[in-house]
């Protein structure tokens, strides 16, 4: 299976850091990057499905909190991960409430990515074969 990611963050040196670590981690992964929100729901509203999206909380232009309601909209499979420097009770809170996937405080190791990945993907493989069976 070809994985397909999303990452959004209005800073470069966040995409970057985050798409070399999932380069190697995944063997058949293709990345996408945006820098804010609505450039993101443009990549999944032209048709490109989306596994799972590492989502900044903090961009310009849309709250992160809203798109991630109009993703799981699209699809509630999509896995979403919040990714912040801001790791206050209220973001978390809001996070889980919206249907964030896991939350990732920055600065974040290759071993925290790697985790949220494997429980992601593992999660996505798992409502495949259940959704499968039941056709």
């Amino acid at each position: 299976m070809k994985w397909k990611i999303l990452i959004i963050d209005d800073e470069y040196t966040s995409r970057a850091f985050l798409k070399e670590y999932i380069l190697n981690i995944l063997n058949d992964v293709e990345v996408f990057e945006a820098e804010e929100a609505e450039e993101g729901l443009n990549i999944l509203h032209k048709g490109k499905y989306i596994h799972l999206i590492f989502l900044d909380i903090v961009m310009p232009g849309m709250n992160a909190f809203d798109f991630l309601k109009k993703v799981k909209e699209i699809n509630t499979l999509i896995q979403v991960i919040i990714t912040t420097a801001n790791s206050s009770y209220s973001n978390i809170l809001n996070a889980i409430k919206n249907g964030a996937d896991d939350y990732l405080i920055k600065p974040f190791s290759y071993e925290e990515i790697k985790e949220v990945m494997d429980y992601s993907t593992r999660k996505l493989l798992r409502w495949k074969s259940v959704l499968n069976k039941s056709l």
